[in-house]
């Protein structure tokens, strides 16, 4: 995955995989995770990320670069910048 492309899920089913992902992972509380928190902070490292970028890949199937997870390092940087763009709801206009 390159700078230019998105995952096919939302921020939301994003962040939720990347938790559970990291949760299951590390064996750790999902209450303990900051979708802010750096992944290192949780002593994911460069293993971890090439990892996990393996299985994103498989789970989306679209390539995922590690060096992204360390370019957008936390949960929420991440799936902001490589989850699918959300469509607004389109708003019909009042009757007349």
């Amino acid at each position: 995955m390159d700078a230019g492309s998105r995952l096919p899920c939302d921020r939301a089913q994003l962040r939720s995989w990347m938790i559970d992902y990291i949760t299951a992972v590390l064996a750790i509380p999902v209450e303990t995770i900051d979708a802010n928190a750096t992944f290192d902070s949780y002593g994911f490292d460069s293993v971890e990320a090439v990892v996990m970028a393996g299985v994103m890949e498989e789970e989306f199937g679209v390539p995922v670069d590690p060096i992204q997870l360390f370019e957008h390092p936390t949960i929420a940087d991440f799936s902001a910048r490589y989850a699918r763009e959300e469509t607004p709801a389109t708003v019909s206009p009042p009757a007349s």
